[in-house]
């Protein structure tokens, strides 16, 4: 066992988790060394030559009880020839299920979820002062519902306030908080207002009144009508940003069914550019349509891009950016850093 190699003592790794959670030693025992099996597979894609020079592993377990590893797969480093350790791992878990799935009567039904994610990076464990958490082009594959719930784990090496090497526990919805909010396209200005609490210390620094909100709100709604280029998916979505006290407005634009530019980054890009740069993004509106649709069947996959929130933040917006959504009932203020508490660090060395 791998637990006997590294000489590890299972009963006194601590631990860390933000609520109550109960593991028992055995459970404990086999995630320990899932991760360590996770931590092996990274150390060996470092030493294959992977062109990052990182070297990640996960390990993700289904709801059947099957384990499955994968590591980060980097052709180059650009986003067309990548693949994170988690979705690696995942597609290798969905198809062994799929591989082993005999469908013996109309009524059954492909059951496929993800209940644990162990995440490991191949760095000395002394290092590891903040567990590995999930990059933003993951996290848009675990803020579905199809083989992803609330209630799926993740799970990683850290080291505690005291240096001790222990076992950090995350929900989903820790990572996620706003996974399971459901936006509206039934606009009105005289929604109430409600702020986050992030949202209601900063809303001064960057003149957000309730009256430069709703406008900003409506002028979105106005650029969601008067989308024209989404016909293929039929799922509408416009996106402005305030940067220098200019708005700039996009709408989502379909190449295929399945291709699509996203109206953050192309919102975020025209202010990018006008700012020669060195401007930052304050205060981001989203609205539009929840679902695509496919011959009148409805495909809910989200309306708020988590890539593009990601990747936004990596330079020109910060966790204090704010993000302006149009509910049911009323209109919500709140921050990237609430909305995506944690951010991943890239530490490419090319």
């Amino acid at each position: 066992m791998l637990i006997q190699k590294y000489n590890f003592d299972v009963k006194n790794i601590p631990i860390i988790s933000d609520y109550e959670i109960e593991i028992d030693f055995d459970k404990k025992t086999l995630i320990v060394e899932k991760l360590l099996e996770a931590y092996e597979l990274a150390k060996t894609n470092i030493e294959s030559g992977n062109i990052t020079g990182r070297g990640f592993g996960a390990n993700v377990c289904t709801c059947g009880n099957d384990w499955t590893l994968g590591t980060n797969f980097n052709n180059t480093r650009n986003e067309i020839s990548s693949i994170c350790a988690e979705r690696s791992a995942i597609l290798g878990a969905y198809n062994k299920a799929l591989q082993n799935f005999s469908k013996l009567s109309d009524s059954e039904k492909f059951n496929f979820k993800i209940k644990y994610i162990c995440m490991c990076q191949y760095i000395e464990f002394q290092n590891m002062k903040t567990s590995v958490v999930p990059c933003e082009d993951c996290l848009s594959w675990l803020n579905t519902n199809r083989y992803f719930d609330d209630d799926t784990l993740i799970f990683a090496f850290e080291l505690d306030k005291n240096n001790v090497l222990s076992l950090k526990v995350t929900s989903l919805i820790d990572l996620l908080p706003y996974r399971n909010l459901i936006t509206s396209t039934d606009f009105s200005k005289n929604k109430k207002i409600v702020f986050s609490n992030n949202a209601e210390k900063i809303k001064n620094k960057i003149g957000l009144s309730e009256i430069f909100i709703r406008d900003m709100l409506e002028k979105t709604y106005n650029c969601y009508l008067n989308s024209k280029f989404s016909s293929i998916s039929n799922q509408k979505i416009a996106c402005s940003v305030l940067s220098n006290g200019k708005l700039f407005f996009a709408n989502k634009l379909d190449w295929t069914r399945r291709w699509f530019l996203d109206p953050l980054e192309v919102a975020a890009k025209e202010a990018i550019e006008q700012g020669n740069g060195n401007n930052k993004l304050d205060a981001i509106c989203y609205f539009g349509d929840e679902f695509s649709i496919n011959n009148t069947a409805k495909y809910y996959d989200g309306l708020v891009s988590i890539t593009a929130i990601g990747r936004i933040r990596q330079k020109y917006a910060t966790c204090d950016t704010v993000i302006l959504l149009n509910l049911n009932d009323s209109i919500l203020v709140t921050t990237i850093g609430e909305y995506l508490p944690k951010k991943f660090i890239q530490g490419y060395k090319i």
